[in-house]
């Protein structure tokens, strides 16, 4: 009972100030194609804009990762090549100080071999 007293006047009521709100904003309905359009304009500006934003940060993203890559390749060649130099270095190194040594190594094989032995002492006990 409570809800016919109450919901049917309101439903009544709303009915009514719908359709006068309708006449009011019925004109402001010849506008919508309009803005529909526009609205379309914007979001396919947006749209192409977003794609080549995208577009360009995958290409940045591309050509920071290549040019890691090839930064890594180049050090790691030249760690290669300035291994390989040291090793060449030593190499060289090595074999002008071997006859260095060679010639140190005669001398004092010759002045240990000079020296006479002292004689065995036995010892008698």
């Amino acid at each position: 009972m409570l809800k016919l007293l109450l919901v049917l006047p309101l439903l009544l009521l709303g009915s009514i100030l719908a359709g006068l709100g309708g006449l009011v904003l019925l004109p402001l309905l010849a506008l919508l194609p309009g803005l529909i359009a526009i609205g379309a304009g914007i979001f396919t500006v947006v749209l192409t804009l977003g794609i080549l934003v995208l577009m360009l940060r995958l290409f940045g993203a591309i050509l920071i990762g290549v040019g890691g890559l090839a930064i890594g390749v180049a050090g790691f060649a030249l760690l290669l090549a300035g291994g390989a130099i040291a090793l060449v270095l030593g190499v060289v190194l090595a074999h002008l100080l071997l006859p260095l040594l060679l010639v140190c190594g005669l001398i004092w094989f010759i002045r240990h071999s000079a020296r006479a032995t002292p004689p065995l002492q036995v010892s008698r006990g």
